[in-house]
């Protein structure tokens, strides 16, 4: 049985990559047994197909290229079960090397065009909205909705 728990664990690393607590979660609703998903888990995680750590910087690499503010990202790795302490940490590293009022100033332009003809009152609130949706902090929405 612990045969077919790992096939079924490799099954989800197929597809995409994920996070243990993920991996953990699908196992259980598959009807494993605790010790099985947690042999497979420690399998996997010996055999380097399951990390956290390199789970989290792809993830935020990934979703900084879409682009999506650290807000977002945040939630979605927190929903993900990825510890805390190893968000903030890959956070902070992405954050040193990425500059997200200049993503969301450039992300902002491309939807102000697609917004002409609306009275301007009204395209700053669809920008609000879009840019706060987006993940980005209001300090920074409010920035870049200024130099538009």
């Amino acid at each position: 049985m612990a045969a077919s728990c790992r096939q079924a664990a490799l099954r989800f690393l197929k597809i995409r990559p994920r996070s243990v607590a993920e991996i953990k979660e699908r196992l259980e609703i598959k009807g494993f047994q605790a010790q099985e998903i947690d042999e497979t888990l420690q399998w996997l995680q010996n055999t380097k197909l399951l990390d956290d750590r390199i789970f989290t910087k792809s993830w935020i690499q990934y979703r900084l290229a879409r682009p999506f503010g650290f807000r977002r990202i945040i939630a979605e790795l927190k929903a993900k079960g990825i510890d805390q302490a190893l968000i903030e940490e890959a956070v902070g590293a992405a954050r040193g090397e990425t500059d997200e009022a200049l993503t969301a100033l450039a992300l902002a332009k491309r939807r102000w065009q697609r917004l002409q003809g609306i009275e301007l009152q009204k395209k700053k609130k669809r920008m609000y909205d879009f840019l706060i949706r987006r993940g980005f902090g209001m300090d920074v929405v409010m920035k870049v909705v200024k130099q538009l």
